[in-house]
């Protein structure tokens, strides 16, 4: 475990700006975060706004780009980590039901197609596929 999250123990505090922002000491970031984490820090409505929206929706709605622009910009930077972890996340379960034990070869000729199914968003019409199809052929 401690391998696969080194990279987040470096990021941390980077994290902490996005996840904890009024609890991080701002002599301790970087300088062009430093005022606006001030800035926000000592608004009591942006504090309790905090406190009672999740912390997607107070980014969204409170910490707007005109007055804290460089906060913001670092905040869709980590809110979008974890929607693309999710989407991977997805792909590779979708791919593992599909890669069973009577489907373990992978060729390059099947690679693209086995890739495709999983990660298309296209739900696929069982009903017209079946009937373009023979059930019996003919001898």
């Amino acid at each position: 475990m401690s391998e696969r999250f080194r990279d987040v123990k470096s990021k941390q505090q980077e994290l902490n700006i996005f996840a904890i922002p009024f609890n991080v000491e701002p002599v301790d970031l970087p300088d062009n975060l430093q005022h606006e984490i001030i800035q926000l820090q000592s608004d009591d409505k942006l504090s309790a706004r905090y406190n009672n929206f999740s912390l997607l929706e107070f980014y969204r709605r409170y910490v707007i780009a005109d007055d804290f622009p460089i906060l913001r910009r670092h905040a869709l930077k980590y809110a979008s980590v974890f929607g693309t972890t999710y989407c991977c996340e997805q792909f590779l379960s979708k791919f593992t039901l599909e890669n069973c034990r009577l489907r373990s070869r992978l060729t390059d000729a099947n690679l693209e197609n086995r890739l495709r199914v999983p990660s298309s968003t296209v739900l696929p019409n069982i009903t017209r596929l079946a009937k373009e199809k023979q059930l019996q052929p003919s001898h």
